[in-house]
């Protein structure tokens, strides 16, 4: 595998020559521009001037709801990397020059690096560690504890490298402000935001007057910062295309989304106000405030109702938000598996609409798919790609590009690239996937590359594995040039079945009843379709294993009689993870302190045991949870009898990729667990929780996630007797 995208195929050597030389003559344009900028105020005199003089400069800017650049619309394939602000030039370089192999023409990155809180323990953390107010920006750079470390730079100084060196190369950045999560700093679980201002919970960081007041004066700060490599200020820089204003914010306390919309509307202007020239957008997932919309399948409503606690389509509306972006991980999000690909393709849709009626761009900003799960990336990439396109829509931006880590270079036994940390990881390498994105990169460009080539994919298995009682298997086809005739079903490399058209999921589908099989036996299965023309493609072969009848063994138990193996907190979602400690009752158990305020249907606490020993041989796991009776009360006047609520519904999910493993399978009324004294003197409600899945040489660690539904519980969640086991 090789990242110097000189030595690649003479093509792609081309592509790459053609962008620089494009960003050459790009530079020299915006050098001579910034000539004639006498003053930021000058050029904020009307929205209209703004747009025109930012076309003029090489900005990129909006225009009848499409991006438009050098007086050419602008349409993109783009991608995310969050460690631009504080690795080596090295790996920074790596990353920009793997994306102008891509035909990467945008790039997201974070702008922010705020506090030295816990949740930053594993990153360069040499940001912001005092608060910014109207007078200071805060107090940056080198804390004094780091400042004889070796080669130690500020995150600022990096953004000032990565803004440069993007630049030279003809990329485009976005810049988020800040995030809503935990990492670098974000609004979550405790985080320097939480403890500057003494904030009651994270979201109070959109209303309370002083926090505000101190992100206006970071952002001001931050856009007014003079690039130490460059010496052009950031907000005359055209190489910034967009400021966002948080990464993935919400509020679920408030289902209106209106307390995100007035936070959004103050501090979008606020950014016109200081960057007139660039573009500024949310930052959002996406989550509409609708009536009239509902999931594909009628899954992931939450995200559709107001449930997240933001309005796409009011925030799209404010007057200072140029365009909309909405992100895409169902698997994520809870979606079941046959309903990923559809969901998607119906979520892409349902936002580019949204865009149209207001007549403004929406980019697909980031979107992943697990390389460790049951899904067909390839072939799920190619589909929500092709809909972006086929539908109109402004862009679309893959997690996450990544290239070297110097950090392992002269390690035995590393491959010295960046570890792929979440299973999403793209590079610029010979796969199917990266070949494919680059194909739609030219295509977003307007070469129709291979664009009337018909392409057929097994969704189901996507890969090698095991099938029990009646399983789906799943087609599907990208028609482009022909028009599909008939498909038929191969096992063993004969003629089977026909498969059969589902309309509402798009895909051709067969029952296989592996009850009627023998158990062990292994089955080659492929699919062939005919076209009006009379060509045929297939699909590649996949092998399953039939398993109906399995027994396991124990493989690795984690009584924690004495150790927390490592346990961490990954944070929780509408309820709160405050600590995770040992605690010696029931002779040693995990204890997690927690507060479920028991008004919501999914209320979760996430506890990460990465890496676990055993765990990527293994095929099931079983954990044990207690909750004190007496601080677990049951919601009187909210029930869902179809999901066992209130009560549980604790799952898994494996790393890399978050695979979510036994949603609902666990399920119980609280009424219905048992009740047991533990050696405290209380009683405590138990509930073992058994899951099965395939087993997956890719996973790495898991994370429990005990779950309640309108239950309060303001008290410690116990875990204890994790064990694994392996299929004999």
């Amino acid at each position: 595998m090789n990242l110097n995208y000189d030595a690649r195929p003479a093509s792609q050597a081309f592509r790459a020559q053609r962008v620089l030389i494009r960003a050459a003559a790009f530079s020299m344009r915006a050098a001579a521009g910034l000539l004639l900028v006498c003053s930021l105020a000058a050029c904020a005199t009307a929205a209209s001037r703004q747009n025109e003089h930012a076309a003029a400069q090489g900005f990129v800017a909006v225009k009848d709801g499409r991006f438009m650049l050098d007086g050419k619309p602008f349409r993109f394939v783009g991608t995310n990397n969050y460690y631009m602000h504080y690795e080596s030039d090295k790996m920074l370089s790596d990353v920009l020059d793997a994306a102008v192999a891509m035909d990467v023409r945008v790039l997201r990155v974070w702008g922010f690096m705020n506090g030295m809180t816990s949740q930053n323990r594993d990153h360069n953390v040499y940001g912001m560690t005092e608060p910014p107010t109207a007078e200071s920006g805060g107090s940056f750079g080198v804390p004094e504890s780091k400042k004889n470390a070796k080669g130690a730079k500020d995150a600022f100084e990096r953004l000032d490298f990565t803004i440069a060196e993007a630049g030279k190369r003809g990329i485009k950045l976005v810049i988020a402000l800040n995030n809503y999560w935990a990492d670098f700093g974000g609004i979550q679980q405790g985080s320097a935001w939480q403890q500057w201002f003494d904030l009651e919970k994270p979201t109070d960081f959109y209303s309370d007057p002083a926090a505000r007041e101190a992100y206006k004066a970071y952002v001001s700060w931050m856009l007014n910062r003079v690039n130490s490599y460059t010496g052009v200020p950031y907000n005359r820089d055209p190489t910034i295309m967009t400021w966002q204003l948080m990464n993935e914010p919400r509020n679920p306390d408030d289902k209106s989304g209106k307390i995100v919309t007035a936070w959004a509307k103050e501090m979008s202007g606020w950014v016109k106000k200081h960057a007139p020239l660039q573009l500024c957008a949310v930052g959002d997932e996406g989550a509409f405030n609708r009536k009239d919309l509902q999931g594909f399948m009628d899954e992931g409503n939450h995200l559709y109702n107001g449930f997240e606690g933001t309005d796409f389509d009011a925030l799209l509306a404010l007057k200072d938000i140029d365009y909309g972006t909405y992100h895409l991980y169902p698997e994520s999000w809870g979606i079941s598996a046959e309903a990923v690909a559809g969901w998607g393709v119906k979520w892409i849709k349902d936002h580019v609409d949204s865009g149209k009626a207001l007549k403004k761009p929406v980019v697909l900003e980031e979107y992943g798919i697990s390389a460790s799960g049951g899904q067909n990336r390839l072939a799920i990439y190619d589909l929500w790609n092709n809909t972006v396109l086929e539908s109109d829509g402004a862009g679309s931006m893959y997690w996450i590009l990544t290239a070297s880590n110097d950090k392992e270079f002269g390690e035995p036994g590393a491959d010295g690239l960046y570890d792929d940390y979440d299973g999403f990881r793209i590079m610029n390498d010979d796969s199917d996937v990266s070949a494919l994105l680059r194909r739609y990169a030219a295509r977003f460009e307007g070469e129709e590359r291979d664009a009337d080539k018909t392409r057929v994919y097994m969704l189901d298995p996507a890969k090698d594995r095991e099938a029990k009682d009646f399983f789906r298997l799943r087609f599907l086809v990208i028609e482009e040039g022909k028009r599909l005739k008939d498909g038929w079903l191969h096992i063993d490399g004969k003629k089977s079945n026909l498969l059969q058209y589902n309309r509402e999921q798009n895909a051709w589908r067969y029952n296989l009843d592996t009850n009627a099989i023998e158990d062990g036996t292994i089955l080659a299965v492929k699919g062939v379709f005919t076209f009006d023309d009379g060509s045929v493609l297939e699909t590649p072969e996949r092998k399953i294993t039939i398993s109906n009848r399995v027994s396991y063994s124990e493989l690795i138990a984690y009584d924690f009689a004495d150790s927390t193996y490592g346990a961490s907190s990954l944070g929780a979602y509408q309820a709160s993870l405050k600590t995770i400690s040992h605690s010696k009752l029931n002779g040693g158990m995990l204890a997690v302190d927690a507060d479920f305020p028991g008004i919501n249907e999914w209320e979760e606490l996430k506890v990460k045991m990465v890496p676990l020993e055993g765990v990527s041989g293994s095929a099931k796991i079983r954990f044990t949870l207690y909750f004190r009776k007496d601080l677990a009360v049951p919601s009187s006047t909210k029930s869902k009898p179809e999901n066992s609520l209130p009560g549980t519904q604790p799952y898994a999910a494996f790393d890399p990729g978050w695979v979510k493993t036994g949603l609902h399978e666990s399920n119980q009324y609280l009424r219905d667990l048992e009740i047991l004294k533990l050696d405290d003197g209380k009683e405590y409600y138990r509930q073992i929780v058994e899951i099965e899945y395939f087993s997956n040489p890719q996973f790495t660690g898991v994370t429990l996630c005990p779950t309640l539904g309108f239950v309060a519980y303001p008290g410690t969640v116990y875990i204890d007797d994790l064990i694994l086991y392996k299929k004999d």
